[in-house]
């Protein structure tokens, strides 16, 4: 795998004592860290909305990835299709 960017993404999903609902981990390829942590948000999305959980909290350490989707604008096309699907997953 040298010179290859192979990037996952996984979360644990807690609820609001802080106890353990469920988690994930995901295999995204070959991927920039960036597109990474966009699929660890919509799989989190997704898992609370099947969850039906109306009201979440992500924990994001990703400046860049927090302002593409709140703006819903990226550089490039890299990300385009799946900001758009956390959007709509959030409305």
């Amino acid at each position: 795998y040298k010179g290859r960017n192979i990037a996952g993404c996984g979360s644990v999903i807690r609820g609001n004592q802080g106890e353990w609902l469920g988690g994930f981990a995901k295999g995204v390829s070959n991927c920039s860290a960036f597109i990474a942590e966009l699929w660890g948000v919509l799989e989190d999305l997704c898992a609370a909305s099947r969850m039906s959980f109306t009201n979440v909290e992500l924990s994001i350490d990703s400046q860049a990835v927090v302002q593409a989707i709140q703006t819903g604008r990226v550089q490039g096309s890299a990300g385009c299709a799946i900001i758009k699907k956390i959007q709509r997953v959030l409305e």
